[in-house]
């Protein structure tokens, strides 16, 4: 067996929450395998909150951004050394202004060899800022999106979501979505579109708790254990689908229920959510 490194855990910790102790456990029992160690913990019981959008960026900011007639947003972030340069007004005001300019561009490449100023490119920009800081300053991330109509959200530079919709909508109400999809991380829209692959997963992950738990059933109890598994996998289905969450304004209803409230014919066509 490999040696588990503190790294590994670490990073098996920021995508679950689990402590460090349980991830090493895990790490140790699937051979540094981050997904199986995720599975491993499900399988024993362990409630976990998945990041299935975590970037790779240890120290730095993201920003979200939307174009004027909200057609399309990018999402960018770039990475320091430190928390402290983070956090500082010239390292959050340098983003905001690439981020201004980056809407003008379709892919990270074509960014970077954009024009910050008549006569610096982005890159080069990055690069003075590299020597002034005395860090190592890097664009890590560059995404776009683009529908009929999309928004934005970005929370304390460490979440960026944009979602795109079908039509026109109240920027409210909009925002309400983009918010929601920042709090609650989902894995897809709806439950036509979740991966199969998850769900196939998920029904593995279920049977070895009910196992676990002793609950074991004899061949007259086969309607009970499927009646079981069923119930678990359409609440971690709607628990991870935008459409089918509760609200997080008002947990009585969903966020379908939310939306169809003031138009019934909207849908979410696609969304982005990065966190660091």
């Amino acid at each position: 067996m490999n040696k588990i490194l503190l790294h590994q855990i670490n990073k098996l910790r920021k995508v679950t929450g689990i402590g460090i102790m349980d991830c090493k456990k895990a790490l140790e029992k699937t051979d540094g395998n981050i997904e199986n160690a995720i599975s491993f913990l499900k399988k024993i019981g362990k409630k976990i909150s998945i990041n299935h959008s975590s970037s790779e960026m240890k120290e730095g900011a993201i920003i979200s951004t939307v174009n004027s007639d909200y057609s399309f947003g990018t999402i960018i972030g770039i990475s320091c050394e430190t928390d402290f340069l983070s956090k500082s007004d010239i390292f959050l005001n340098f983003l905001s202004v690439l981020s201004k300019k980056s809407i003008l561009y379709l892919s990270k490449n074509n960014f970077l060899m954009g024009l910050y100023n008549d006569n610096t490119s982005i890159k080069e920009m990055i690069d003075q800022k590299i020597s002034v800081a005395k860090e190592n300053i890097e664009l890590k991330i560059f995404e776009r999106l683009e529908s009929p109509f999309v928004v934005d959200y970005t929370h304390n530079n460490r979440i960026s979501v944009l979602v795109g919709f079908s039509k026109k909508v109240d920027l409210f109400y909009a925002k309400d979505v983009a918010m929601q999809i920042a709090a609650m991380n989902p894995i897809s829209i709806d439950r036509k579109d979740f991966p199969n692959f998850l769900i196939k997963k998920e029904i593995e992950i279920i049977k070895n708790q009910l196992e676990t738990e002793k609950k074991f059933f004899d061949s007259k109890s086969k309607n009970i254990m499927e009646k079981i598994i069923k119930g678990k996998l359409d609440k971690f289905i709607s628990e991870n689908t935008v459409l089918n969450q509760k609200f997080i304004k008002n947990n009585k209803i969903t966020v379908r229920e939310y939306l169809n409230k003031f138009d019934k014919k909207l849908k979410i066509n696609n969304f982005k959510r990065i966190s660091i």
